[in-house]
């Protein structure tokens, strides 16, 4: 087996607290809900639901997924609960937090941006966000591969620059001018284009950014842009509000504990990890992104490229992608405080997309993601397997802990 890493969204630590719910989620889960025909034949997504069998309602209270190929939506699934205390069970059609895995989005409209002429990923910040004030100067370009030296997961690991723990989880998000001032208080920790640091800071800096640029308020600029030409009429960017209809995240510190009900990610993470979607439309994101519908193959093969440091050496993912163990195969991994997504778009053809509602504090040595998704494709496509990642080395030997400070924030 192939091991690769994914950095992802959430970088703060993980939270616990007392439980909220007293309805057995065996009863909401032991019943997929489909909302579309299925497209697949019905061996195969007998086999595609024994694998999520694996997980819920044992691991996860709910999934959603969606398998397709060129844009096309092959088999949609929701499995397990939505909403557990109300006994609603998660579908194919309930939005559901994507985490990071937004940062894609905000990289293609970024791009789109500048094959519109409308920006240069060479563009130093100050052209467009002059109140930040970094010498030396990073550019957009390196604030979408993250070598910016903006401080992200290794130096900022709370998240610091867009509030506090746990201000982050309870108060509303940051004005621009305090976030634009912690930003610069706080300066570079290394300078532009010397070291890569996952930095949720930076991509909600890069949503000021597209926000100047197009001279619209985000969550319509990525409509204009990204929503409607790809057909993703499911998605929207987080508000202040969750909408009623969307799946309630869960957290809990370990397997068989309590799923509890905690704070998640307040709006200020909007670029960074605030949209909310449906598996079926970031299947059809995967097939508008690779089938040329929103970008050049130019600015299709930036995304994927490592951004290559002063020393020679290269990041570890490109601009919101990263190569998986296929040839042609790459993914993204989005976590918030309750929820878990991974968008597998493989070299096949084949596009797998999983959106679960839980989250704990041992992650993917309870729940795989990619695991999962390799074994999904290689169902759908048994001639040309997909290389199954290892699951990662602390697996079995990991101690759960759950921060203090943030106990008293679940329910």
């Amino acid at each position: 087996m192939q091991t690769f890493q994914l950095a992802e969204g959430f970088s703060g630590r993980r939270v616990a607290g007392i439980a909220v719910c007293s309805l057995a989620l065996a009863g909401c889960a032991q019943q997929p809900v489909t909302e579309r025909p299925a497209e697949v034949s019905p061996a195969v997504a007998a086999q595609i639901d024994a694998l999520v069998a694996e997980y819920v309602p044992s691991i996860l209270p709910g999934l959603q997924l969606a398998v397709g190929k060129g844009g096309t939506v092959l088999y949609a699934r929701g499995y397990g609960a939505a909403d557990i205390k109300a006994g609603v069970p998660m579908s194919a059609a309930t939005p559901v937090k994507i985490g990071s895995v937004t940062k894609q989005l905000t990289v293609a409209a970024l791009l789109k941006l500048q094959e519109q002429k409308k920006i240069a990923l060479s563009d130093p910040l100050s052209r467009w966000i002059p109140e930040v004030r970094y010498r030396p100067e990073p550019t957009i370009g390196q604030l979408m591969q993250m070598v910016a030296g903006i401080p992200g997961a290794l130096q900022d690991p709370d998240d610091l620059l867009l509030g506090s723990v746990p201000t982050v989880l309870t108060e509303p998000p940051l004005s621009n001018e305090k976030f634009f001032a912690n930003l610069t208080a706080r300066g570079l920790f290394a300078p532009p284009g010397a070291a890569y640091d996952y930095s949720n800071a930076g991509y909600v800096l890069l949503g000021r950014v597209i926000e100047r640029v197009s001279g619209q308020p985000l969550e319509q600029a990525f409509t204009q842009l990204l929503f409607k030409p790809t057909g993703m009429s499911e998605s929207y960017l987080l508000g202040p509000q969750a909408r009623p209809e969307a799946a309630r995240g869960y957290y809990r510190v370990k397997p068989g504990d309590a799923w509890l009900i905690c704070p998640d990610l307040n709006s200020g993470f909007d670029a960074a990890g605030g949209v909310v979607s449906t598996a079926s439309d970031i299947v059809r994101w995967d097939g508008a992104l690779k089938g040329g519908v929103l970008l050049s193959p130019a600015s299709l093969a930036l995304m994927r490229t490592p951004a290559r440091l002063v020393n020679g050496k290269f990041s570890p993912i490109g601009m919101g992608l990263a190569a998986l163990g296929g040839p042609g195969s790459y993914g993204a991994a989005g976590q918030t405080v309750s929820f878990a997504a991974a968008n597998a778009s493989y070299g096949s053809g084949y596009d797998v997309v999983l959106l679960a509602n839980g989250s704990n504090t041992v992650g993917d040595v309870a729940y795989p993601r990619f695991v999962l998704a390799a074994r999904i494709h290689n169902v759908l496509n048994p001639t040309a397997p997909e290389p199954v990642p290892a699951l990662p080395p602390s697996a079995g030997i990991i101690e759960p802990t759950a921060p203090t400070e943030l106990l008293r924030l679940c329910q």
